[in-house]
């Protein structure tokens, strides 16, 4: 079986990739394609079984993508992975025809439930790994829950698809020299409830890791002490993908709405919650082969 991956981003598609095999469907064959355009092309030159698109694209976003397929008459199995998960978004999808809508962050477990009425049950839908999740059960009036140490570590190293140790370290200042990348997590309702602050040499480690460059990458950008575009947006879709640790259920669902590259200028109020003592993990992380930085992590 061929399973079709469309998104504009590389890192992206990368991710897509790896949680379809984690949900066990490491039997399927991928095929990718940046945008809806090429994705209509690939449709029809490799005839895929099922198609697994991104919303938002240059040249033909997957909404559009699908309604031409439809149009034309190809009736072939379609669902969306994309950043946004609202009602009105799920609507038009299922109205175009769509078979699911995955919000990121994303999990093994959802891609094992949305593809089983396509593909068929992965080889192993019932030994997919829940140790990604946090581990105390969130009560209302708390914070939103902290992610354990083993938490972190499984999902960088099944992110970055390398060794992760995570180890107990110092907080990780805001700001400073050559600067530090800083995530701001918000809930539906779009109030402010997490921060996340990856030190300068963490962020490009992870930015290259993630983007399948060598360690020299990392290594060059931190000897020069400025971060590259491609570095800094690789980064960012790791800490987009870390929103699903502070996900436990029942708990406010919160998504990724900002995150600033090393020297930009952090609004007050960030700082002052990234800086907050209490519900806070701090960390010193290792990636093996490229090298470690600090993470901090603050709910409220």
């Amino acid at each position: 079986m061929k399973a079709l991956v469309v998104d504009d981003s590389r890192v992206m598609r990368q991710i897509v990739i790896r949680t379809l095999r984690q949900a066990g469907y490491d039997w399927v064959e991928v095929v990718q394609a940046e945008n809806g355009q090429e994705g209509l092309e690939v449709v029809r030159n490799e005839n895929p079984d099922i198609v697994l698109s991104d919303w938002n694209m240059p040249e033909r976003t997957g909404i559009e993508m699908l309604q031409a397929l439809r149009a034309g008459g190809d009736t072939v199995p379609f669902g969306f992975v994309t950043s946004e998960g609202s009602q009105e978004m799920r609507d038009k999808a299922a109205a175009a025809g769509a078979l699911f809508l995955i919000a990121k962050p994303f999990t093994p477990e959802q891609f094992a439930d949305a593809l089983e009425p396509v593909l068929g049950k992965s080889n192993a839908q019932q030994q997919v790994s829940q140790s990604t999740g946090p581990a105390v059960k969130w009560q209302e009036g708390m914070p939103s829950p902290l992610p354990t140490n083993l938490a972190v570590r499984n999902l960088l190293s099944d992110l970055l698809n390398r060794d992760v140790d995570v180890a107990p370290g110092p907080e990780v200042p805001p700001g400073g020299k050559p600067g530090t990348t800083v995530a701001l997590y918000v809930d539906d309702r779009l109030k402010s409830a997490a921060v996340a602050v990856m030190s300068f040499d963490l962020a490009a480690h992870c930015g290259a890791a993630i983007g399948l460059l060598p360690p020299g990458a990392s290594e060059a950008a931190i000897e020069d002490r400025e971060m590259p575009d491609n570095l800094h947006q690789n980064a960012g879709e790791v800490l987009n993908i870390m929103a699903s640790l502070f996900n436990l259920e029942g708990a406010p669902h919160l998504k990724l709405h900002a995150y600033y590259r090393p020297g930009e200028q952090l609004r007050p109020d960030v700082v002052d919650w990234a800086t907050r003592k209490g519900s806070r993990v701090d960390l010193t992380v290792s990636v093996s082969r490229y090298g470690k930085g600090g993470l901090s992590i603050v709910t409220f």
